[in-house]
């Protein structure tokens, strides 16, 4: 991938991410990114391809960087990363998942967001089981909830107090026996 192509679509998540991404025309982008707007065609087709590229693309470095977090072996540990994950993600990049709560209604965004999660239920399963919990399904029902909405309040707005509610929910999950 080119220089430029990789300049345009970083440009292009911070402005989706700040204003939306129906809210942000390609002469903008262009404009911001020091590229005449044919060269945004040129490279990606359309507004939407342009989208489409940063979603699948954000996915795929947040998965490389992000390799063997849930090979973690202890039920108790497992419990705890996925809780501090999200926090941690949007962190090191706060445009993409700003832009990925926004994006609510694309199918694009949830087909990515759903993949990237996929192994995540199972795995939490396993552990509230070997943790000994009486109702496993309800417990991964309620962490997922719990996180997706900390990761989408956080990534709408810098929270001091969000590692303190996480904090608070990795403490209520111990071994049951």
């Amino acid at each position: 991938m080119t220089n430029r192509k990789q300049h345009i679509a970083q440009v292009a998540l911070q402005l989706f991410g700040d204003k939306g991404f129906e809210h942000t025309p390609t002469q903008l982008i262009a404009k911001e990114a020091g590229v005449s707007e044919a060269l945004i065609f040129k490279y990606f087709g359309s507004k939407e391809q342009l989208l489409e590229f940063i979603i699948k693309n954000g996915y795929k470095r947040i998965i490389e960087a992000n390799r063997g977090w849930l090979e973690e072996r202890d039920p108790l540990g497992l419990i705890h990363s996925v809780i501090e994950l999200p926090y941690k993600l949007v962190k090191e990049e706060p445009y993409f998942w700003k832009l990925q709560s926004r994006l609510t209604n694309s199918e694009v965004a949830q087909k990515q967001h759903e993949r990237f999660l996929q192994p995540v239920p199972a795995l939490l399963h396993r552990a509230f089981v070997k943790l000994r919990y009486q109702e496993p399904d309800k417990e991964v029902s309620l962490l997922l909830l719990l996180i997706d909405a900390l990761w989408k309040i956080q990534a709408q707005k810098t929270d001091e107090q969000i590692q303190e509610m996480l904090d608070f929910i990795k403490s209520k999950y111990q071994d049951q026996a």
